[in-house]
C-alpha cells in the first residue's frame, strides 16, 4: 500500500474474482460501526430533542392562532354592522370627486 492507504490495483482473469474484489472494496468503504453509533448518538441526543421541539412549537402557534381568530370573528359579529365611516377615528376623509 501507498501513502494514501488505498491498496494496489489488481487485474483479473475471470470475471467473478473481478465483481469480488468491487465488492470488497465497496464493503471497505461503508461507514464503521462506530461512526454509525456516532451519528445515531448525535440523532438522539440532538436531533430528536429539537424535531419535538419544532412540532410542539408547531402545535402551540397553530392553538394560539387558531383561537385569536375565533375571538376576532366572535367580536365582529358583536360589533354589528357598522359602516365603514364609523369606524374610522381621528381620521380626517378628502373626498376627491
Amino acid at each position: 500500500m501507498d501513502s494514501m492507504g488505498t491498496p494496489p490495483q489488481f487485474r483479473f482473469v475471470t470475471p467473478g474474482s473481478a465483481r469480488a474484489a468491487e465488492a470488497f472494496r465497496r464493503i471497505n468503504q461503508q461507514p464503521s460501526w462506530v461512526t454509525k453509533t456516532a451519528a445515531i448518538a448525535f440523532l438522539l441526543v440532538i436531533g430528536l430533542p429539537i424535531l419535538l421541539l419544532l412540532v410542539v412549537a408547531m402545535i402551540a402557534a397553530t392553538v394560539v392562532f387558531g383561537i385569536l381568530g375565533l375571538l376576532n370573528a366572535l367580536s365582529g359579529l358583536f360589533k354589528g354592522g357598522r359602516t365603514p365611516e364609523a369606524k374610522r377615528k381621528n381620521v380626517r376623509v378628502i373626498n376627491r370627486d
